[in-house]
């Protein structure tokens, strides 16, 4: 008898539950016994402790249809919940998507044709049954097969011809692989339904053929396609993209190379995706698969188009704009093997690939891989830990890594592997800073519009980039000077004037803009802030072209990235204008200038990452431009030209300003050479969290680590909740042993109704 830690569904914690037969496996779903009521759970860890003194109840079966996971998929889903310090609720419900169940159809499959065949003990009926599931016609082989090799069989008598009919002759040992295929078709013939043979047959004939192991009785997923490993050619590109010199080397030294964490470090337009692809190929041919994963969903659409290109049906795509029913239709092909190469966004990571053998993160030093909820992952972490646990290769890519990344190249815990140049030869692109201090228009510099004007005059696209929605992120009356604010947030309210409304961006609340001051009524009202929607007004008053703006706002139609990205390749648009979301590894060979329309934006934030976002921020879009035979220029609009961050972006230097980061971290203790926690309290109820805070700090204080006192939040408001933060930093040893610390005192506050505590391990937002 075994005894087993199960999470039960809706709870918290683990129960231990005894397995009285040994019937039962860590990953699988079963029935138990919970508080006196039947309750489904998953089995996620043996638990060998000797002292029990409580009541053990049985496991009561297995839930049926359900998927069973991998020991290592469980031993990633157990590392989630500790090292983020998460509940496996949390953990569970991210990974697997609920309303998944896998049907299985049970079959009787004769595995020793011949032995039953040849002995004396079973009826005739029996033989002649077996007999008449290996016999063919020819004609349906030669259709099948070809007419020359089901000859040159017969001829071999692999195949016996019995008037019309063909059967396969088990007697012969052929290993010849030309045969291996049609020899397992007549195996797959000998697969009959329980209900049909159980129906046809006596029990004790069916016992008889069990115990003498001339059949076994199993389960299949239903509609499972397994692709026949003869023809894996057909189901790929068969023509090759043809890589350069530094991209096959590259592609080498992953494929045979000895190390199983590797950094691409390639310029913008080098043709990493080529790589990546060749890979993914390469290791699909040896039947494994891959997880490639994408920052954004605006970068699925070329990405979709990529791959089905290179795999055709056996790619799953996994992101956020899929309803309930489509995961989990993608998510039971991935786990029955059907489709071996997945494509997503960040919560692709959990994807159940079949013999995983490459796990790839393309722009690895976006934000967007660290989820803001619990449990609070990062893929790129969660990634390097499957690949551990399941031996796949891992591989990021980024033509401006993130500083950690990077470093942990330079010590070696990562194969750094460099592409210097763009693909088909293409220029890096002209990079030109702007000094706005001394222009009269706050959009557009005078040089910005010329550059435009003589884009457009050469029938080239413009793409504009400023990372701000809405119109203006805050309204003013002139006259009495009253701002409207959210009342539910410390925020101001920004207004979309494509919606007519005024939007909290932080709860959602929507209120009508009525062009009206709701104090004093007056209309005088003062616009600040430029968003995206301003910046396409203004820019129409210029020019009369075509411009399509790309925002969050107005994607959450979830076909609206594809019409997009098509559109603008098919150049039905001019310029468009966008937030971050336009940076992001888009492919438009005709874009030729990019416009920054305020670069100040992220560098002014109070946070040791700012000059790091900003410097990936401009590189990346960028890349944009130039991408093919023609000559790229990008625009830089910034108050602070003098900064030491835009001076080493006009170098378009990557390593001198990976240089001068990594020595203001290393002066500071900042990642990489510390871990950091960002602790968050919050409640509704402002004068006691103000004491709360004092109190939980003086219990929760660790003397090895440093602690900064409870602070504000910078919004300190949010949806009728007030925040403080408590910033902890230490060494990963000592944070470890603050986490367990940590963990232990929180349990005397789980019951505290009026104070919610979030800690965010290795937080990338520290707003």
């Amino acid at each position: 008898m075994r005894y087993y830690k199960i999470y039960v569904d809706n709870t918290k914690g683990l129960y231990t539950y005894c397995d009285v037969k040994d019937e039962y496996e860590i990953g699988e779903r079963v029935v138990v016994s919970f508080r006196n009521k039947k309750r489904t759970g998953l089995i996620i860890a043996e638990d060998d402790s000797s002292d029990k003194n409580f009541k053990v109840l049985p496991i009561q079966k297995r839930v049926e249809n359900s998927l069973k996971l991998s020991p290592e998929y469980i031993h990633l889903l157990r590392w989630i919940k500790s090292y983020y310090m998460s509940s496996y609720d949390q953990v569970i419900s991210a990974a697997i998507p609920t309303g998944l169940s896998i049907k299985y159809e049970t079959f009787y499959k004769i595995i020793k044709p011949l032995n039953i065949l040849e002995d004396e003990n079973i009826k005739d009926d029996v033989k002649d049954f077996v007999l008449s599931k290996i016999r063919v016609t020819k004609a349906t082989l030669n259709k099948n097969f070809g007419k020359e090799i089901i000859n040159e069989m017969i001829d071999n008598e692999i195949l016996l011809k019995e008037q019309q009919n063909v059967r396969f002759n088990f007697k012969t040992q052929n290993t010849d692989i030309r045969y291996g295929y049609i020899s397992s078709y007549f195996e797959d013939r000998l697969k009959i339904k329980n209900k049909l043979f159980e129906e046809k047959f006596e029990n004790d004939v069916i016992k008889y053929l069990l115990k003498n192991e001339y059949t076994v009785c199993e389960k299949e997923y239903l509609n499972n396609e397994i692709i026949d490993i003869y023809k894996t050619d057909e189901i790929i590109r068969e023509k090759n993209t043809l890589l350069n010199e530094e991209q096959e080397k590259a592609r080498q030294d992953i494929i045979q190379g000895k190390s199983d964490f590797y950094l691409i470090k390639g310029v913008t337009g080098s043709g990493k995706t080529e790589v990546y692809i060749s890979i993914i190929k390469s290791g699909f041919k040896e039947g494994k698969g891959s997880i490639f994963l994408v920052p954004e969903i605006s970068l699925t659409p070329q990405m979709i188009d990529r791959f089905k290109g290179e795999f055709k049906d056996n790619i799953a795509i996994l992101h956020s704009k899929l309803t309930a029913k489509e995961r989990a239709e993608e998510w039971y092909n991935i786990y029955t093997g059907n489709k071996k190469i997945v494509l997503g966004v960040r919560s692709a990571i959990f994807a159940p690939v079949k013999d995983l053998g490459y796990i790839i993160l393309d722009e690895e030093h976006e934000n967007t891989y660290k989820q803001d909820n619990n449990p609070r992952y990062n893929a790129k972490q969660v990634a390097i830990m499957r690949g551990l646990f399941e031996k796949a290769k891992v591989i990021l890519g980024s033509a401006t890594p993130s500083i950690e990344s990077f470093y942990y190249a330079k010590q070696n815990m990562l194969k750094l592997i460099e592409l210097t140049k763009r693909y088909n030869n293409a220029s890096i692109p002209d990079i030109e800073l702007v000094d706005m201090k001394t222009e009269d228009d706050i959009y557009f510099s005078k040089k910005l519009l010329d550059e435009i004007r003589a884009t457009l005059l050469k029938k080239e696209q413009v793409l504009l980039l400023l990372n701000r929605k809405g119109y203006s992120t805050y309204v003013q009356c002139g006259d009495c000077g009253h701002v409207e604010e959210c009342p539910h947030c410390s925020i101001k309210y920004s207004y979309y004037a494509s919606k007519g409304i005024l939007k909290c961006n932080y709860c959602g609340e929507i209120k009508e803009y009525t062009g009206h001051c709701s104090k004093c009524g007056s209309k005088n009202l003062v616009h600040s802030g430029k968003g995206v929607e301003r910046v396409e007004e203004e820019i129409k008053k210029y020019f009369d072209v075509n411009v399509i703006r790309v925002d969050s706002e107005i994607s959450k139609d979830r076909d609206f990235f594809d019409r997009v990205y098509y559109d603008f390749l098919d150049k039905k648009y001019d310029i468009m204008i966008g937030t971050q979301l336009i940076s992001k590894g888009l492919h438009f060979p005709n874009v030729t200038l990019v416009g920054v329309i305020n670069a100040d934006t992220i560098l002014n934030f109070p946070d040791f990452r700012a000059g790091e976002k900003t410097f990936q921020l401009m590189l990346q879009v960028a890349g944009r431009a130039g991408r093919e035979q023609k000559k790229g220029k990008v625009l830089i609009q910034t108050y602070q030209p003098e900064s030491v961050v835009f001076q080493k972006i006009l170098t378009n230097n990557y390593d001198e300003f990976y240089n001068y980061e990594i020595g203001i971290r290393e002066l500071l203790q900042y990642p990489p050479f510390a871990k950091v926690i960002n602790i968050g309290i919050s409640s509704k109820y402002e004068k006691y969290l103000s004491e709360f805070v004092k109190d939980f700090y003086e219990d929760i204080k660790f003397e090895e680590i440093e602690m900064s006192r409870p602070m504000q939040s910078l919004v300190y408001k949010v949806k009728d909740r007030f925040r403080y933060n408590i910033f902890v930093k230490g060494t990963k040893e000592k944070i470890n042993k603050f986490k367990k610390f940590l963990k232990i005192k929180l349990t005397k506050y789980e019951k505290n109704d009026k104070i919610r505590i979030v800690v965010d391990v290795d937080p990338i937002n520290l707003i």
